[in-house]
């Protein structure tokens, strides 16, 4: 596989599959809609098409019709990159012509299993090749280069080449070098920024020591070079609450005495338009640093994605009638957290 095509209209989607993908030694070129990938195909055959399924003008599905409709490029593989997902959806892909389903936000494992599923299918057919004529008669052309002048000509010309050959391909590895570097560098601040994941309950997730945390890693990161997206992915846990009168006789949701059965919750979790609304929730200091890196110009903008309470790291227990309140909460806190990803432009 050397050619991946990659079609969405959202950047950060675009910039965070191709990011994976680098692993995989692969080209990647980038649609931002249907039409857009249509023109890029009348000269390009990928190997594979990452294809995202809601766009403005052409969706994924009328693209894949499209590509399916014209026999030569009907042979490239095409995964549906979207968050939809089950067995309903996947069957109306397939019956489209695409192999496949690649959920947002991908996962390392799942796209080494779409890669490879691809790899070995077998879509490319192979081109016959014409066997090679070889004429009864050779024809023994008299060598150009005959006098000594020409020859020396011929000398300074070929040893004039090799020198600016030597030079670009010094240049592209130190380029190379450079690159890898700045990679190691980006990796290494971006596990250092996941080390403290979690927030408490009741914290404002974008704001606290989140906001501390990228005011000392934006300058850290424009020193090193890093141009592209911070991109802030927020989690809420699913807290056990109970409901308890104040003294002025209102009622409030607030964490139990951990040592209760969960059988004592009032309620579990919020629902899932507030759980998104919390995970990423700011506080006045940040919005206005996050509003800061998305002016005109800037080399490093921050972007949030809500993930609410969809997406746990951590299980819940299952035997709910041995389980204290205490427990549970335990685990919604580790599922209470926030992850960065650095996307580079």
């Amino acid at each position: 596989m050397r050619l991946v095509l990659i079609v969405d209209d959202s950047k950060t989607a675009r910039l965070l599959l191709r990011k994976m993908l680098a692993k995989y030694d692969v080209d990647v070129a980038m649609a931002e809609s249907g039409e857009e990938a249509l023109e890029y195909l009348q000269g390009n055959k990928p190997d594979v098409i990452f294809m995202d399924h809601m766009m403005p003008g052409m969706d994924g599905f009328a693209a894949v019709k499209a590509i399916k409709a014209d026999p030569d490029i009907a042979s490239i593989p095409i995964v549906m990159h979207t968050t939809k997902q089950g067995d309903i959806y996947l069957g109306q892909a397939r019956a489209l012509g695409a192999v496949d389903i690649l959920t947002k936000p991908a996962s390392a494992s799942d796209l080494s299993r779409i890669l490879e599923q691809v790899n070995n299918r077998d879509t490319r057919i192979e081109t016959e090749i014409e066997p090679v004529v070889v004429p009864d008669t050779v024809v023994v052309t008299p060598p150009f280069y005959g006098s000594a002048r020409q020859s020396l000509f011929v000398l300074i010309w070929v040893v004039s080449i090799v020198w600016l050959i030597s030079l670009y391909v010094d240049e592209q590895v130190e380029i190379k070098l450079l690159q890898q570097q700045q990679a190691t560098t980006f990796g290494v601040i971006e596990a250092l920024m996941n080390r403290q994941q979690t927030y408490d309950y009741g914290e404002v997730p974008m704001g606290g020591n989140r906001l501390a945390l990228l005011e000392t890693i934006l300058p850290l990161l424009e020193q090193a070079g890093f141009r592209g997206a911070i991109r802030i992915e927020g989690h809420v846990g699913d807290f056990c609450l109970s409901q308890i009168s104040l003294a002025d006789g209102s009622e409030v949701m607030m964490l139990p005495s951990p040592e209760l059965p969960l059988t004592a919750c009032d309620v579990i979790g919020v629902s899932g338009a507030m759980a998104m609304r919390q995970s990423i929730a700011q506080s006045s200091g940040f919005a206005a640093l996050r509003k800061q890196s998305q002016r005109a110009g800037a080399a490093i903008r921050i972007e949030l994605a809500a993930y609410g309470a969809t997406t746990p790291q951590y299980s819940y227990p299952v035997d709910i009638e041995s389980v204290s309140t205490g427990d549970w909460n335990a685990v919604a806190l580790d599922n209470n957290r926030v992850k960065y990803l650095l996307i580079a432009d």
